[in-house]
């Protein structure tokens, strides 16, 4: 029996399509949040690129989660954050903490439409910030939308 500590968790995050693509295009290697997700080192996190693209683009796995103050995140990482000090001022405006996902080892994919998640699962709605996906409802969605094609 496997291990509950060893299970990896699938983190399905929604991006804006400019900060999506320039992680799959590895311009971009931490992608920015307000919340800290529950996730550790290892864990893969899922890539959606949200309105107008509304596709899952992408794959990778959890280098490291950063927890430090906005001014810290600029200045230890802001090469590795594909945004302009204007806009990165404007997300963490009045905010204490900058939480950083590092993202390694993204592999793109065949985008995966909203529309296809939703032959799956009627129900299901892209994050506002993050959701957690366990790996059962993960290799469903892939099996069914590589078998519907």
């Amino acid at each position: 029996m496997e291990n509950i500590n060893s299970i990896k968790k699938y983190l399905f995050i929604s991006v804006k399509p400019e900060f999506a693509k320039k992680i799959i295009e590895r311009e971009k290697s931490i992608e920015l949040r307000k919340i800290k997700p529950h996730v550790k080192v290892g864990d893969y996190v899922i890539i959606y690129a949200s309105s107008p693209v509304m596709c899952v683009i992408g794959f990778g796995i959890i280098k490291n989660i950063i927890d430090t103050s906005p001014l810290e995140m600029w200045s230890q990482y802001s090469s590795f954050l594909g945004i302009d000090k204007v806009r990165f001022d404007d997300y963490y405006q009045d905010k204490t903490k900058a939480i950083g996902i590092e993202i390694e080892s993204i592999k793109q994919v065949t985008p995966i439409s909203l529309k296809s998640l939703r032959t799956i699962d009627p129900n299901f709605h892209p994050p506002q910030v993050y959701r957690y996906v366990t790996n059962e409802q993960i290799c469903k969605t892939i099996a069914e939308f590589l078998t519907n094609r």
